[in-house]
């Protein structure tokens, strides 16, 4: 717990809410829903303003320090409030309570799926974007509130900046010098300096660094949130006991290790990134792992992608699923994985949601119910009347409020493929400085043959003994696999991670995601280890993989139906930066690996 949090709030507002250190109720949600009582999600006020990466939002002056200041004052807020920190993060999973009237069923379910948020399953992309909105619009409000307590020489420009406040989003795919952290420094810091509506200055408490509850409630937040009902993506002492929210450690928030980890998977997060935002699929097999789309895509999903940024927390709060959204770095890395949907949304705009059916369950949602765009985004209201969000509502993200800088003003197609290109398409340290074709030992090919790594993961396949399923991953490399599972992604021989968070359940539901080898074949064919004409026989012969989970190894036979096999396809080599490669031909089997 640090205290000072309510400190600072104490100074922001006088009486604005009830005191954040008095005893959360036994019931945390008081029905007074009724017609025309519904909380009203409508987004944030002033236009429609773009969410910033939050390194840039960090440089905007008085922005940021109202920023700061609004999200000291959310995380001050009375936890049996609707609208506070507490009950808005225990919309996706814990405390199992119901959110604004919005029943479920326990019939067939564990406690794992009390929560509301659908993962992988159809809705999971679009599902966030009310729940963000719902995060932006409160955040904004009070904000708001803020800048008009500051005096008459700066009231206006607080205000104007409060109108164009937007969550920020953390790009954690973003190329950086080494010298630079992966989690941006206004994450890790645990002092941030502020100025106060009355003038007065001061170090505070960072509340983008944790969460603290107050108080913690183990009769809410404790050992159901992790194993061993909700699979292993932490461990019960870190629901059962902490009193604030921690990173990458069971015993203390260690975003050192943390940004090692990530830094070390950066390189396969981007190449991962730049696949799918470049390679046509239909939005269900893009959006999301449920088997979605007809038959799934080879390519890569962005549910996919956004999985190691929580497992690589193990066994701090992002990575349970249950308690992920009470550490305000959820919020910031949602944001991200939204702004990569609608970077794919404005690449191909023809795609939109198809209909398909659930493989798992949530509190709302029943197993095997048919999903579509038309389909109630619960429990999020988008008027006082009780009509719930919808995909189609939420196809537009201008129309809820915001947009994100690649996208102002709508720029046509080329300008944002290259935008992307150059954002996404080079090595991990440094700008990219020219497009992915041009860097290929022949500048003048037309056409080229990309080998990837298969992997078929089962999403809930690692049985954690009671009924659920536990997190991992799946590490892929070229070359020899030795040393300790912690130092497993810093080997040069690594290349690239698949990721599923588990859950309350166990089913045969299984995940396909890609790994680009051509860095491994080029490093082959440099040493002289191998030639292009005998690639596959190099790739098969050196391609392996491992399984853990934080710095754990797992057996592999712990997982049944878990495959890696080699694949290849043909790729039209783009000639200029503003159109992307393209995979044609369909893809050539190579077989399964077993190294």
């Amino acid at each position: 717990m640090r205290p000072q949090h309510f400190v600072a709030a104490s100074l922001l507002s006088i009486g604005t809410y009830a005191s954040p250190l008095s005893q959360v109720k036994s019931k945390l949600v008081v029905k007074r829903q009724g017609p025309g009582s519904y909380y009203a999600i409508t987004g944030p006020t002033g236009g429609v303003q773009p969410r910033l990466e939050i390194r840039d939002l960090e440089k905007t002056g008085n922005m940021w320090n109202l920023y700061l200041l609004a999200m000291t004052e959310f995380q001050a807020m009375d936890q049996s409030l609707i609208d506070s920190w507490y009950q808005i993060a225990g919309i996706h999973g814990m405390p199992w309570i119901e959110w604004d009237g919005v029943s479920g069923s326990t019939e067939d379910r564990d406690v794992g799926q009390m929560g509301y948020c659908p993962h992988n399953m159809l809705l999971f992309g679009t599902w966030h974007r009310p729940y963000l909105t719902l995060f932006e619009q409160k955040l904004q409000q009070i904000a708001i509130s803020i800048a008009g307590r500051f005096p008459t020489s700066t009231r206006l420009a607080y205000q104007t900046a409060a109108s164009q406040l937007r969550i920020p989003f953390w790009d954690w795919a973003k190329a950086l010098p080494t010298s630079q952290p992966v989690v941006p420094t206004a994450l890790s810091v645990e002092k941030v300096d502020v100025t106060f509506p009355n003038g007065t200055a001061a170090s505070i408490d960072n509340p983008l660094y944790d969460y603290n509850f107050h108080p913690l409630d183990n009769s809410q937040i404790n050992g159901t949130g992790c194993p061993p009902n909700s699979g292993t993506g932490g461990l019960p002492v870190v629901c059962d006991t902490k009193t604030s929210t921690i990173r990458a450690s069971q015993d203390f928030n260690d975003n050192a290790t943390l940004d090692s980890r990530l830094r070390a998977i950066l390189t396969s997060q981007r190449s991962t990134l730049y696949k799918i935002l470049s390679q046509w699929q239909n939005f269900d097999q893009f959006s999301n792992n449920g088997n979605c789309g007809g038959t799934q895509g080879r390519i890569g999903s962005l549910e996919g992608l956004h999985g190691p940024i929580h497992t690589r927390n193990f066994p701090g709060h992002m990575s349970p699923t249950a308690v992920t959204a009470f550490d305000p770095m959820f919020w910031f890395h949602h944001a991200n994985v939204d702004r990569q949907l609608a970077l794919y949304q404005a690449v191909f705009p023809e795609t939109y949601m198809g209909t398909c059916a659930a493989d798992t369950p949530t509190f709302t949602i029943d197993r095997g119910e048919s999903l579509d765009a038309s389909s109630g985004l619960t429990p999020f209201h988008k008027n006082a009347a009780g009509d719930f969000w919808s995909s189609t509502d939420a196809r537009s993200i201008q129309n809820m409020g915001y947009t994100y800088p690649e996208l102002v003003r709508n720029p046509p197609n080329a300008t944002l493929v290259a935008s992307i290109k150059a954002q996404y398409s080079g090595p991990a340290d440094v700008p990219v400085t020219a497009p992915k074709s041009a860097k290929r030992d022949d500048k003048n090919a037309t056409t080229t043959e990309l080998y990837l790594a298969q992997v078929n993961l089962p999403l809930y396949g690692l049985d954690n003994g009671v009924g659920g399923a536990s997190a991992y991953d799946v590490l892929v490399f070229v070359g020899d696999v030795s040393g300790s599972p912690k130092n497993w992604t810093h080997s040069d021989n690594f290349y690239g991670i698949a990721s599923t968070i588990g859950g309350g359940i166990q089913s045969d539901q299984i995940a396909i995601t890609t790994v680009d080898l051509s860095e491994a074949l080029q490093k082959g064919i440099d040493s002289g280890a191998t030639t292009k004409g005998e690639a596959v026989d190099y790739l098969k012969k050196n391609l392996r993989y491992r399984l853990q989970i934080g710095n754990v190894k797992i057996p592999r036979e712990k997982v049944k139906d878990l495959k890696v096999s080699l694949i290849s396809t043909k790729v039209e080599v783009a000639q200029s930066d503003d159109v992307f490669d393209r995979w044609v031909g369909g893809f050539k089997e190579h077989g399964e690996v077993d190294g």
